[in-house]
């Protein structure tokens, strides 16, 4: 049995191309910066650009929107937790995979930072994903993690873990440089945690539609 680690969702706003000329130099992945422990200037004026951009239809700005909440959230469960944010990918013998994330934050409706931080990811990342494999697998792996606290959000993520096992799993294409045995792995295990939770009925509907965007997406 083989196990890699993977951090989840450490970005740098460079390694995208910089969506806004204020995004240059900046790193989403501080926390003291994220969760407000050190005050940047530089960075709030960037959150209220890229959040113009992404309002306004620009697809890198919408992504990075996605990125900085997932963020934001991971360092709240890093400071409430203790959890380093590290998941894991473990693979069999036989070369199937499956993800193991860590445990969530305990009652996150109680920490109204957190749990802010965590509607914005669920709302942004969705939305980038329906051009963004990536991100469309990070919603659904989120929404999995904190299903109980997300009730209304189930169906939208089962599509979403279902079109990218589609993508990397079934149709094995490639989205840019991104890991796709990583990927496969990740929306397997979302999928399988996603499927109880949601009716058979409705399940077939959205199987279609995860199928129909896994085919179109570039």
């Amino acid at each position: 049995m083989k196990i890699s680690h993977r951090l989840l969702c450490t970005v740098v706003v460079t390694m995208l191309g910089c969506a806004s000329a204020h995004a240059a130099g900046l790193e989403l992945s501080d926390c003291d910066i994220l969760i407000g422990k050190k005050s940047n200037a530089e960075y709030k004026d960037w959150l209220k650009t890229n959040q113009k951009q992404a309002e306004a239809g620009e697809r890198d700005a919408i992504r990075l929107r996605a990125i900085e909440a997932h963020n934001r959230l991971a360092c709240y469960e890093e400071k409430l937790t203790g959890n380093n944010g590290w998941g894991m990918i473990v693979t069999s013998s036989d070369g199937t995979s499956e993800t193991k994330l860590p445990p969530g934050i305990t009652n996150i409706r109680k920490q109204p930072a957190a749990w802010r931080a965590l509607k914005q990811a669920v709302q942004y990342g969705h939305q980038a994903g329906a051009f963004d494999v990536g991100q469309k697998g990070a919603v659904a792996e989120l929404v999995a993690r904190y299903a109980a606290d997300l009730p209304q959000q189930l169906e939208a993520a089962y599509e979403d873990a279902a079109g990218v096992y589609e993508y990397d799993c079934v149709l094995k294409r490639q989205f840019g440089q991104r890991d796709r045995s990583a990927g496969c792995a990740s929306s397997r295990t979302a999928r399988a945690q996603l499927i109880p939770l949601v009716a058979p009925e409705r399940r077939q509907a959205l199987d279609a539609a995860a199928h129909q965007w896994a085919r179109q997406v570039r």
